[in-house]
């Protein structure tokens, strides 16, 4: 009877272990794997931000760039020892992070720790595509940062061409004004034709310049050497092969522009409307092959 029992006290202690080391390693299953997966994701967002944080101001410099990327990945909660930043071309940054993991309970099954990994890859390139434009067009030119330009001309009886007005989605001086006010709904892409829109539309024009003016309630007022990103006066506009054409006719987009609306004016009996050129960050379709007219997005491409 006694070597029963001891038998069965010696079964009953393997059987126990065994439990044991199983239930020891389901939870070193739920609490370390899981843990090594929070911190991948952490990782992956961390490394995402920093690569859209850096090609923000990729165009301006990769040193920039490399100090917004590690800054970003900092705020993230990861150390620069933590990520390494390359630029593979100029429209084009890479940030790769890496984090040792230790375990807690997995060290009892002989499992230390591991190693997560992550990869980001963004670029920034010119806009090929855009949805909420305004419903003027500029001549394609070489634009200069924060100079003041007509968009819209007045009557004058030595332009020949249109006057920068076009229409989209239909014509008529209701749906220009409404496209003014609150921006073309559709999108407009590079190599499209658009039709110019007939006539001066003089009263359409003021009454959407003025609405959007009206929209700018920040204090002071936005300025070309301080403004909000997405102040209603930032306006996008496409830029065309030519206006010098007459009447009803159509135009090719080439690309486009950004401008901070400044107003309408009377000059000499003639309503222009100006704004200055800016070079800006929006979301759109982009093409590093389009044409650059300072207008570009950012595209997480791995």
């Amino acid at each position: 009877m006694k070597n029963r029992f001891g038998n069965r006290k010696g079964s009953i202690l393997v059987i126990v272990t065994l439990m044991l080391t199983a239930m020891l390693g389901a939870v070193a299953l739920v609490t370390d794997v899981g843990m090594a997966y929070l911190k991948k994701q952490q990782l992956n967002n961390a490394v995402d931000s920093a690569a859209l944080a850096g090609a923000q101001v990729l165009r301006r410099s990769q040193a920039e760039a490399l100090d917004k990327a590690f800054q970003y990945a900092q705020l993230n909660g990861f150390d620069t020892q933590d990520v390494a930043i390359s630029f593979p071309n100029s429209h084009t940054i890479s940030v790769e992070g890496k984090k040792r993991v230790d375990f807690i309970f997995a060290r009892v099954l002989g499992h230390g720790g591991a190693d997560v990994n992550a990869r980001a890859k963004a670029i920034i390139a010119p806009i090929s595509g855009v949805r909420g434009v305004k419903p003027f067009v500029v001549e394609r030119f070489d634009f200069e940062y924060g100079v003041e330009y007509v968009l819209k001309e007045g009557a004058d009886e030595s332009y020949i061409g249109n006057f920068g007005a076009v229409a989209l989605g239909s014509t008529g001086a209701d749906t220009f004004r409404d496209n003014l006010k609150y921006s073309y709904a559709g999108i407009i892409r590079v190599n499209d034709w658009i039709k110019t829109e007939t006539g001066n539309v003089v009263g359409p024009s003021k009454d959407g310049v003025d609405y959007i003016m009206a929209q700018c309630n920040h204090t002071p007022q936005c300025s070309i050497e301080s403004y909000v990103p997405n102040c209603e006066r930032v306006i996008t506009i496409p830029m065309v092969n030519t206006l010098q054409v007459n009447g009803s006719s159509e135009v090719q987009v080439v690309g486009f522009a950004q401008f901070l609306l400044s107003g309408i004016s009377n000059e000499g009996g003639h309503s222009n409307v100006r704004g200055c050129f800016l070079r800006t960050v929006i979301s759109g379709e982009i093409d590093p092959n389009a044409p650059d007219f300072g207008v570009y997005s950012i595209k997480l491409v791995q």
